[in-house]
């Protein structure tokens, strides 16, 4: 067994040495909750930062959606706007083609009636030219009809036109702006933990503390006397002058119970 200026030593020393670890574990612990905090505050930022952009992304594909679908409902009234324009034209067509028919049947049917009737002569010639007369116009009216109807139709083609184009750029005026990322925030800057020389440090400074500690109860141990035995044990009249209330005797009480 050790003398017991030795025993406190080094029950001073590994004191000092479990309270340094200690502190050096609870350091790292309290850096290593730090850096996992500040991770996780960066990783929330980054998710929601890819929220809003998700989420700002999915309004402006709906916007430009819904501008597809106005433009195809534009060509689409456009396009019928166009179908009844040109089945209008073409009713008239055939309404005035049908017409100068019947006008140069019944002018045939008029000069037939005067080359019956009349005698020949400049009177029966000149009747039927004043019946060709009217019957050429009246088809130059139609057509002059069926002119100005081809003008009304290109003019309303062209107001529609108008009304469409103004229409799809209301639509495309609703389309938001291409989608931006917003800044990513900046990594963290990681917090450093205790060092392993502090570790270092601390051991070395509990071992020179067990050391001094040591060295001091000698020098108490020898002023009091009463080491005896090749043991080191305290004598009880040493014991006694030391006194068990003593930070010395309380350590090699602490001591001999071990």
């Amino acid at each position: 067994m050790c003398g017991p200026a030795t025993a406190i030593g080094v029950a001073t020393g590994i004191s000092q040495g479990a309270s340094a670890l200690g502190s050096f574990q609870q350091g790292r612990a309290q850096t290593d909750a730090t850096n996992r905090a500040r991770l996780n505050q960066y990783r929330d930022a980054v998710m929601m930062n890819e929220f809003q952009f998700q989420g700002q992304e999915a309004i402006r594909r709906a916007a430009i959606n819904d501008y597809q679908s106005g433009l195809r409902e534009s060509e689409l009234a456009l396009g019928e706007v166009r179908t009844g324009l040109d089945k209008q034209l073409a009713e008239r067509v055939a309404k005035s083609r049908f017409e100068n028919l019947a006008g140069q049947q019944k002018l045939l049917q008029t000069q037939g009636r005067m080359a019956a009737t009349m005698q020949a002569g400049r009177g029966r010639e000149r009747a039927m030219a004043l019946a060709a007369g009217s019957e050429g116009m009246r088809e130059s009216l139609v057509m002059d009809n069926l002119l100005r109807a081809r003008f009304a139709a290109a003019d309303t083609y062209r107001g529609a036109a108008d009304q469409a184009t103004s229409y799809r750029r209301q639509l495309f005026s609703k389309v938001p702006l291409p989608t931006r990322r917003a800044p990513l925030p900046s990594a963290p800057v990681m917090q450093q933990g205790p060092s392993a020389l502090s570790l270092i440090g601390g051991l070395g400074s509990a071992a020179l503390g067990g050391l001094s500690a040591g060295m001091g109860a000698a020098s108490d141990l020898g002023k009091i006397g009463g080491v005896g035995g090749s043991s080191g044990a305290l004598s009880d009249a040493a014991f006694g002058k030391i006194g068990s209330g003593s930070p010395l005797g309380n350590a090699y009480a602490n001591f001999l119970k071990g």
